[in-house]
């Protein structure tokens, strides 16, 4: 099949870029012809995966930092403000600013020939039914979520009350296009039924369990004078919704008992917020901000924790079942997706969300029984190696796809 695959950007090292770039990666191992196409690239997101593909960046004709220059330049201010005003009713966020028309041109820019458009993070759906006609192939989304605009309340507040639902109807119009849609979870595939009323499957993502699991954390605990202390940790960039407060909150409670026990963050994102928790509560010393360059780098960073904690209310959660890889406990909310996959009290934990105090418990258990940490720790791996690989997620995606062409041609 020629298959091609559809990413707003791919300038971060996030879960939704790995697993775009694995799955190419892998459909072109397994003899696929497949190409990426992107609104924005650089080196900071997997240089040593984009190496490996075919990847083509169509520019959005509109840019924030152009739009920004432009105005800076312009001294008059009635076009400043009309031009202001246009871009709060835009939408709130940056990203979503210039969409419409970056998205418009990516579809338009896809050429003829691919039996497939995948999909991936929105607004890519917009591309997809831009593209779908002229071209003539199905469209299969990768739904890792719906857009925020359908679950984020705070969003409907001030022009978010027009602007909000106006995206919501060209998202409907958009997705009434697309052929066949795939989540990673129940959780993810009950959002898509609220927002969309459309039936889906679920399709579990990859890991490279070999490197993490292989990989040793005492150069990182030497580097940081680690080599006492018992580790937390939390991988996955700073938001709301990955609940880092959470993490925060078990720490300050677990300190009051047990002094070695530190906390460690691996991601990119704001953390003022999380450096004033920290101050408040006076564990400021016992938390660590990392960014970890490499996943060679990020697996020394899991090999070196002792317990892996993920309070994140969200669809998935790649960064659990990296952690199942190095053989780590895992502490898992029961309001992300990935916790449909932990059978508690056997390769990891499920924990009741938000309740730091229970986050707490688990761990002070963990914290007093090695025993019961080794044997989480090694059915975690167990699960991991036997159920989740980036082989066995193409290979499924394969057959979807396959699926979908077969019932498009009829």
């Amino acid at each position: 099949m020629r298959i091609a695959l559809l990413q707003p950007s791919l300038t971060l090292r996030g879960g939704a870029e790995r697993q775009v770039l694995n799955l190419a990666i892998e459909l072109h191992k397994a003899g696929h012809e497949v190409e990426i196409f992107t609104c924005a690239l650089n080196d900071r997101c997997y240089s040593e995966k984009l190496s490996q593909l075919v990847v083509k960046v169509i520019k959005p004709p509109i840019t924030i930092g152009r739009q920004s220059k432009n105005l800076g330049q312009n001294s008059n201010p009635q076009i400043v403000q009309q031009r202001n005003a246009a871009r709060r009713l835009a939408g709130s966020f940056r990203n979503y600013y210039y969409s419409l028309p970056a998205m418009l041109n990516l579809g338009m820019k896809i050429p003829k020939g691919f039996d497939i458009i995948n999909i991936h993070n929105p607004p890519t759906e917009w591309a997809a039914f831009f593209a779908k006609k002229r071209i003539n192939a199905p469209i299969v989304w990768m739904c890792n979520e719906p857009p925020f605009w359908f679950t984020d309340p705070k969003q409907r507040k001030g022009l978010g009350k027009i602007n909000f639902p106006l995206y919501e109807g060209l998202d409907k119009i958009a997705v009434d296009c697309i052929d066949s849609i795939v989540v990673l979870s129940a959780i993810a595939g009950r959002r898509v039924e609220e927002a969309y009323g459309k039936t889906y499957e679920i399709v579990h993502t990859g890991i490279s369990t070999d490197l993490f699991h292989r990989a040793s954390g005492k150069e990182f605990r030497a580097k940081y004078g680690l080599e006492k202390s018992f580790l937390l940790l939390q991988t996955g960039n700073i938001a709301p919704d990955k609940r880092q407060i959470d993490s925060i909150l078990a720490l300050h409670i677990v300190s009051k008992n047990h002094s070695n026990v530190k906390l460690v963050f691996d991601g990119t994102g704001p953390r003022e917020h999380l450096v004033t928790l920290s101050r408040q509560l006076g564990v400021e010393n016992k938390v660590m901000f990392l960014h970890s360059s490499s996943d060679v780098e990020l697996a020394q960073v899991y090999a070196a924790c002792d317990v892996f904690v993920f309070p994140a209310q969200i669809t998935w959660g790649l960064a659990v079942i990296e952690a199942m890889a190095a053989s780590k406990p895992v502490l898992v909310s029961n309001k992300s997706g990935v916790s449909e996959i932990i059978r508690n009290g056997q390769n990891g934990f499920v924990i009741e969300e938000p309740n730091p105090r229970n986050m707490a418990l688990k761990i002070e258990n963990l914290i007093a029984n090695s025993e019961l940490r080794q044997k989480i720790g090694e059915n975690a791996y167990e699960y991991a190696q036997q159920n989740l690989s980036w082989q066995r997620y193409a290979r499924s995606m394969s057959l979807v796809f396959e699926k979908t062409l077969q019932n498009f041609n009829r």
